[in-house]
């Protein structure tokens, strides 16, 4: 019976026409104009410099004013949405992500960002702040599960070096994802990037040995060229070295340079005399 009724009384309503609400908000206009004339000293604001008001009245969209100064319009059913189209900052906390090699990460970032449709900003989200927090928080996760920490080969990129594609990667998502908040990103900057602790002082045991290996690699290089010129510029200057020697002077010096301590030299002594056996 209840249920019945209620669908009656839901079926039985209709929405006003156009020309009736007109009526109706032109009639509050007056009637509050009227009974109560100074009310019209509340219709002023002011519309500050790279600020734009989105203007409804009774629920609906008026216009957008963008001009700066003062302006009038009757407050009687107005409401005014501010949105400010300056270049603006927002800070993601740092959170911790899975990067593509599945190494646990703590990153967070800083988004440079404008808005550029005001009515979108304003009409179209609840709060534009808010999802575009929600979001880039969302983007970060996601981008950096595609691409790995470090990354030896410089034509790979990585999250550490923050190369033009991981940049780019991060912009284009993260635009894509505010459009409908009439948001234009500028920049994504990550600000803090490091290993998460349950796997820190393992990844910096492992970059330790690669920097020495690296550190080794160098030594052993340079050790060979040394050693190189050394012979060379012993044969131009006229000191004929047999193959034995040569090979002794150049394992000698390889010990020295490539030794990670200060060399101990240690002398041979050995007697010219011959004993002949009878």
């Amino acid at each position: 019976m209840n249920a019945s009724h209620t669908t009656v009384s839901s079926t039985s309503y209709r929405e006003p026409s156009v020309q009736t609400q007109g009526f109706l908000e032109v009639l509050l206009v007056v009637g509050l104009t009227i009974l109560f004339p100074p009310i019209l000293l509340f219709g002023f604001f002011v519309v500050n410099p790279r600020e734009e008001i989105v203007v409804l009245r009774f629920g609906k969209y008026v216009t957008t004013l963008k001009e700066q100064g003062i302006r009038w319009i009757h407050p009687v059913g107005r409401a005014l949405h501010r949105i400010s189209t300056r270049d603006t900052t927002l800070d993601i906390p740092s959170e911790t992500v899975v990067e593509k090699n599945g190494n646990p990460i703590q990153i967070s970032a800083v988004v440079l960002y404008r808005v550029s449709d005001t009515v979108k900003a304003a009409l179209h989200v609840e709060n534009y702040r808010q999802f575009l927090n929600d979001q880039a928080g969302a983007v970060i996760k996601r981008v950096s599960s595609l691409f790995p920490y470090e990354s030896a080969d410089a034509d790979i990129p990585c999250l550490k070096k923050e190369s033009d594609v991981v940049t780019q990667a991060f912009i284009s998502e993260l635009q894509e994802a505010v459009a409908p908040a009439g948001v234009e990103v500028l920049i994504v900057r990550l600000n803090d990037l490091t290993y998460a602790p349950e796997i820190a002082q393992a990844m910096l045991m492992r970059q330790q040995a690669l920097a020495l290996i690296d550190a080794r690699k160098t030594i052993v290089e340079g050790a060979v060229q040394i050693v190189r010129d050394a012979v060379s510029q012993l044969n131009d200057a006229g000191f004929d070295l047999d193959e034995q020697d040569r090979d002794q002077l150049i394992s000698n010096l390889l010990v020295v340079l490539c030794s990670g301590e200060r060399a101990q030299p240690v002398l041979a002594v050995q007697s010219n005399s011959r004993h002949k056996v009878a």
